[in-house]
């Protein structure tokens, strides 16, 4: 009874017990799927700050290079004291003067860098640093392309203006002198030329024009005493510096003064081309001269089996009657002799060259004309020259103060000058004449027979030079006469040398009558 009434306790209490221990089970894998993803939780919390970290961290960015004290002097001196106020002057006149001023802006922001590279870098060799130059050579001439463009049309005001700029910018050519400053001030004079022509112009009408020409002369007399201040011998480079082509501004990518990588190569050249099976064969047949020769030498013993054999009826030694006879004529057909040369064209019928008069930069052409009586160069300037060739019976004018004037392969030509402030060269032209009406230093003959020189009152201090001349005479004013008296002199032609102490001694032959 006992047994039976306890039996229904005890399976109830396994029953209770398998449940719990279920329970239990469940609750020790839940605590394990969450510890396991806690861990992985964990895990993804620890690591994700650094890669993240890593991944968008940069590094902490390096103090930037304290520029060089040639450079923030440029920049001082140079751009922002005087650049910036004519590049604003060149803003307010517009048009092509401003389109320049942007140029100019660009050059000398260009030869800041090589001035920046140069104070990190060893001097590099000529080649290189024509590479290093060549972004400045393209601004140099952007800036004259824009004078050209613009000499007439609605802009032809402006040219004064693009001139006094164009004539300017070759100041950049002292980072390659051994003395750079008088380079600039070379340049400067040059430019203030064109600008006083500017400031004749503007004096009564826009004083803005007359600033502006006064704001660039300011920026190149800036650039030459930055130049004898900072490079008094020439561009300065860094002995313990690096490659120059290689060198990168700061904060830039691109090199700083090469101006990119150099150009590809050309590409290579067209394979030849192969003779046609037959060449050989023809080949002996297109030689001719000395490679004839030597090919029939090369034939040994067949080389006379090509010879025609003479019968004996025309062999003079068997027929004595030959003997007085001519001789043997050769064989008709187009080998047996040359084709008559073809008469070259006589030297009258040559076709002639067209006539020139035009001004080419600062270069005055004259070429080609004959009988012209009246050829005119009118409102020469001071900084060009004038050169006359293959003139005929012609007369030429010259109205102005020219450089230099040069008379080549001239024939019977006469030529006006006003003034000349070099030379006045004549050569390999018989029959000339020069008359001056003001200076000229210097006057050359050279291989020419037969001319006259005219010479004014203020030109008797020139001197004279000749070679292998002939029959040269200058005639000299007459004192105390009206103008247009003169008295004619011969330039000596024989000479008398003599021999004194070891040494030549030559003296000019005067006859006496």
């Amino acid at each position: 009874m006992s047994n039976f009434e306890h039996q229904p306790h005890g399976i109830n209490s396994l029953s209770t017990i398998i449940k719990r221990l279920e329970a239990a089970t469940s609750r020790l894998e839940d605590i394990a799927l969450a510890s396991s993803s806690l861990s992985t939780v964990q895990r993804t919390l620890d690591a994700g700050p650094s890669v993240s970290a890593t991944q968008t961290s940069k590094p902490a960015p390096s103090a930037a290079p304290e520029e060089p004290k040639s450079v923030k002097a440029y920049k001082e001196m140079v751009i922002q004291a005087k650049l910036q106020p004519y590049l604003k002057l060149s803003e307010g006149l517009g048009g092509p003067v401003n389109e320049q001023a942007r140029a100019v802006s660009t050059l000398f922001e260009k030869l800041g860098d090589l001035i920046y590279c140069a104070s990190a870098s060893a001097k590099p060799t000529d080649a290189n640093l024509a590479t290093l130059l060549q972004p400045m050579v393209q601004s140099i001439e952007a800036i004259g392309k824009i004078k050209d463009s613009n000499r007439g049309g609605k802009n032809r005001d402006s040219f004064n203006h693009l001139s006094a700029v164009a004539e300017g910018v070759p100041a950049m050519g002292w980072v390659q002198s051994p003395k750079p400053a008088p380079v600039v001030a070379e340049a400067k004079d040059s430019a203030q030329f064109w600008g006083d022509r500017v400031i004749k112009e503007y004096k009564e009408k826009d004083p803005k024009h007359i600033e502006w020409v006064r704001s660039f002369a300011a920026v190149l007399e800036e650039l030459r005493k930055y130049v004898v201040e900072y490079h008094t011998t020439g561009l300065v480079w860094n002995p313990k510096g690096g490659d120059a082509l290689a060198w990168t501004k700061p904060g830039g990518t691109a090199t700083a003064a090469a101006g990119g990588p150099p150009p590809p190569p050309p590409p290579p050249p067209p394979p030849p081309v192969l003779p046609p099976a037959d060449a050989p064969a023809t080949a002996p047949a297109a030689l001719g001269g000395a490679a004839a020769v030597f090919a029939e030498l090369n034939k040994g013993e067949a080389i006379t089996s090509g010879l025609r054999k003479v019968p004996k009826d025309q062999m003079t030694h068997k027929n004595p009657a030959l003997r007085n006879t001519g001789p043997v004529p050769t064989s008709p057909g187009p080998a047996g002799g040359k084709k008559p040369l073809k008469p070259t064209k006589p030297t009258a019928l040559a076709g002639k060259k067209p006539s020139r008069l035009e001004l080419e930069g600062n270069k005055w052409f004259v070429e080609n004309f004959e009988n012209d009586k009246s050829i005119i160069i009118d409102k020469a300037e001071i900084n060009q020259s004038v050169n006359l060739f293959g003139l005929k019976n012609c007369t030429v004018q010259v109205k102005g103060k020219v450089n230099a004037v040069a008379l080549l392969n001239c024939n019977k030509t006469s030529i006006l000058i006003d003034s000349v402030i070099s030379s006045v060269s004549v050569a390999n032209s018989p029959s000339f004449a020069v008359q001056i009406t003001g200076t000229a230093p210097t006057i050359q003959v050279d291989a020419t027979d037969s001319g006259q020189i005219y010479l004014s009152k203020d030109c008797l201090n020139t001197e004279i030079m000749t070679a292998k001349c002939s029959s040269i005479n200058v005639s000299l004013p007459v004192e105390g006469e009206e103008e247009g008296v003169f008295v004619e002199r011969a330039i000596p032609e024989m000479l008398r040398t003599t021999i004194q102490d070891g040494k030549l001694v030559t003296t000019f032959v005067e006859h006496s009558g």
